[in-house]
């Protein structure tokens, strides 16, 4: 029987699903927004104040559908909403203190599930883990900087 690579490759692809569903547990089921509520302010944590225009251009959707969720996300108090000083035909929204502690109880927890499944691995194991990792995501992965390996048959 020989290597099946596309097989592997959609198994890892499967494998990696089943473990960052591990890593959210049920925590996630808790909260109240939508996935695109919940979306935004994941992004507005990495990266904010941001214009709102902004950030309907970071999730892929326009200013008319990123006002609605700002809109929301004030209403349930997790991110406020303000003009800009110098011109206020712009908005700004950032995360209010509610809506940091909500993505940091999520990050927190998806870290510590994780930092629980990698503390069952041997030194040996996280180390090669940490390797391929790495190799995952070196911008320009692909075949153009990697040549495959060739199975063992």
């Amino acid at each position: 029987m020989g290597f099946n690579r596309d097989a592997l490759i959609d198994e890892l692809i499967t494998r990696q699903g089943a473990f960052f569903r591990t890593a959210l547990g049920d925590s996630w089921l808790q909260v109240d927004l939508t996935m695109a509520q919940f979306k935004a302010a994941c992004a507005l944590a990495i990266d904010q104040p941001a214009t709102v225009g902004a950030l309907g251009q970071r999730l892929g959707i326009g200013l008319p559908a990123a006002s609605h969720i700002v809109e929301r996300l004030v209403r349930l108090e997790l991110a406020d909403r303000y003009d800009d000083p110098n011109d206020r035909r712009r908005a700004y929204v950032r995360l209010t203190a509610a809506g940091e502690a909500l993505i940091g109880q999520m990050r927190d927890g998806s870290r510590e599930r994780i930092r629980t499944r990698l503390a069952r691995l041997a030194d040996d194991e996280l180390t090669e883990l940490n390797r391929l990792l790495q190799i995952m995501i070196e911008p320009g992965i692909g075949s153009e900087t990697r040549a495959p390996v060739a199975a063992a048959q």
